[in-house]
């Protein structure tokens, strides 16, 4: 149902537009709105989902300002336990808010330079995603791929990782767009033995 008229284009300045937008202005009838109560739902997908009652409580508290200084030592208390997290003690470890593509991209920013070698194991849209953002980095990308609806053997990727000699193998881990999973069991030690970090992708699992 419209509201508001469709505004005409005939009018030969922006005032006269804006008189007669205002002049067939409809008054909002309040029985076509509602308090916003959504229903109760289990969400399976990959995003969103639903938030552990912890996240709720939290979420539910009183707002602090960025500069307040009892923000400065939750942030540093935060800051202290994703060292571990991430097997690193620098000091500048930051919590990012952000979308899922927003910490494939922090993470990948953090893993790569210009230059690098970076092996992508590719069955999906989201392996594509991966290969757009490394070639924004500037990284030196090779794929090893598969057919959408199929995953990667292993043997194909260490056959690529023994050709390529990558920095950094990336991967996801279950793909949406194709609804398979890669397998992961040996990939690691796979890496390790060449050197090379692993990066998954696995915001879907």
């Amino acid at each position: 149902m419209s509201i508001l008229p469709t505004p005409t284009w005939r009018c030969r300045s922006c005032s006269a537009l804006s008189n007669t937008w205002e002049r067939h202005l409809t008054p909002l009838d309040p029985t076509l709105f509602g308090e916003i109560d959504p229903p109760q739902r289990l969400l399976m997908g990959p995003g969103p989902v639903n938030a552990h009652p912890r996240v709720l409580r939290a979420m539910s508290a009183d707002l602090l300002g960025q500069f307040d200084p009892e923000m400065t030592g939750f942030m540093n208390q935060v800051m202290a336990l994703y060292r571990p997290v991430f097997g690193t003690w620098n000091q500048w470890t930051m919590l990012i808010d952000g979308t899922a593509r927003a910490a494939i991209e922090a993470s990948l920013v953090s893993l790569v330079e210009p230059g690098d070698t970076v092996l992508v194991v590719n069955f999906g849209r989201f392996g594509l995603l991966l290969t757009e953002i490394l070639s924004r980095l500037g990284a030196k990308i090779e794929q090893v791929s598969a057919p959408w609806g199929e995953v990667v053997p292993m043997d194909a990727i260490a056959a690529a990782i023994e050709q390529f000699g990558p920095k950094v193998v990336a991967t996801v881990h279950g793909d949406t767009s194709t609804t398979m999973a890669q397998p992961l069991e040996g990939l690691g030690a796979l890496c390790k033995a060449a050197g090379a970090y692993l990066y998954v992708d696995a915001c879907a699992t």
